[in-house]
């Protein structure tokens, strides 16, 4: 098949491409390069003049010699709601011309947007917490600036996110939160659980003695994301791993890296041992997986809901960062840089998972199965 993947976050268009390629389809990813990661595209959609401007520059481009190369696809896959930086008026128009010029279409579903918002903010919310509501009301990211709560609220918002899952053939999920959540929203659209492609070719087993693993300091990043910070709940980890390295100085060091570039950023994780990703995910992210594959330990989202929800019975690599008690999360954290021999469980575990329920292989087939039922 010929395959349109368009819009892209944290690699995930581009790895999925390498995984459909293998398949033997043809494949071209459109993007804005996700901005400052510079992610690799084929077409690029990024807005080349600030402001105002850039974006009029941009949709002119979108109607001639950029347009003319978004048409005859017969699957096409779009990012969430925002797959393209316009604004929304203009990317329902972008998603028409889509429909129009291309065999099916579907979204995956991996980012935040409007329906995702008001939908993890509703009282009948389908997750116990998120970085929009807690156990016992709304988040204190919801009701920070930075959450830009009001501008993912708008009416025209609402009308793009409806506009778009009301007419796509079916979205695919890349985190279960974001398959309970969509599901919820829109329970008529067909929808199917993708996950996030890690290439595992690429993200090679770290070949470090056991031996030299256990007679060091374990180096525990604690990562940006540059604008998001609260929403990735930096907020409550930045305590948690300056604590660590004061408690325990000749065991852990934490790395501080600056937002950088993708490729830049792997060879950054490839000296990792231990990374703080997201508070609040109920799944091991982007950032998570590839350590894992590389042979670290993900500190971030491993809820039993999770595991049952991709059947996995056994592997628990993931030490499971709970939001709603910050005190037994530390007490699990002091243990695991204490424990070398659960440390390098873990580590072997985190491997293992990412090549059984996250390579590329694995998830293009999941999205190749999903658009063949359809």
């Amino acid at each position: 098949m010929k395959i349109l993947l368009i819009g892209d976050a944290s690699n995930y268009h581009k790895s999925l491409s390498a995984g459909l390629v293998r398949l033997g389809h043809e494949v071209t990813v459109a993007s804005d390069g996700t901005t400052w990661l510079r992610t690799e595209r084929d077409i690029d959609l990024s807005r080349q003049l600030p402001g105002k401007a850039g974006g009029a520059l941009l949709w002119l481009r979108l109607n001639s010699d950029i347009g003319r190369k978004l048409r005859g696809y017969d699957i096409v896959q779009v990012t969430n709601q925002n797959f393209v930086p316009l604004k929304p008026s203009r990317i329902i128009k972008a998603f028409d011309m889509l429909r129009k010029h291309n065999g099916a279409v579907y979204c995956t579903a991996l980012a935040t947007d409007n329906a995702f918002v008001r939908t993890c903010l509703s009282p009948e919310t389908p997750l116990k917490y998120s970085e929009w509501r807690m156990p016992w009301g709304e988040s204190q990211f919801s009701q920070s600036s930075e959450s830009h709560r009001q501008e993912w609220l708008s009416d025209d918002m609402r009308r793009l996110a409806d506009h778009i899952y009301n007419n796509v053939d079916g979205i695919v999920s890349g985190l279960y939160e974001y398959h309970a959540v969509f599901h919820h929203a829109y329970p008529d659209v067909p929808i199917a659980y993708g996950g996030i492609p890690i290439d595992t070719d690429l993200l090679t087993y770290s070949s470090e003695a056991e031996e030299s693993i256990a007679n060091r300091r374990l180096r525990i990043l604690l990562t940006a994301h540059k604008g998001r910070e609260n929403e990735k709940g930096m907020d409550l980890m930045r305590p948690l791993a300056r604590q660590l390295a004061a408690d325990f100085p000749d065991k852990v060091e934490l790395l501080t890296p600056p937002n950088v570039p993708y490729s830049e950023f792997i060879n950054i994780l490839r000296r990792t041992d231990i990374v703080f990703d997201q508070m609040y995910s109920y799944t091991p992210a982007t950032t998570a997986l590839m350590l894992m594959a590389c042979g670290g330990v993900a500190l971030s989202g491993g809820e039993e809901e999770f595991y049952r929800f991709i059947g996995e019975e056994k592997l628990r690599p993931v030490l499971n960062l709970d939001p709603t008690d910050i005190s037994a999360t530390y007490r699990e954290i002091s243990r695991l840089v204490c424990d070398r021999d659960m440390f390098m469980r873990m580590r072997a575990e985190g491997r293992a998972f990412v090549e059984r329920h996250n390579s590329v292989d694995v998830v293009a087939r999941r999205f190749a199965a999903f658009w063949e039922r359809q």
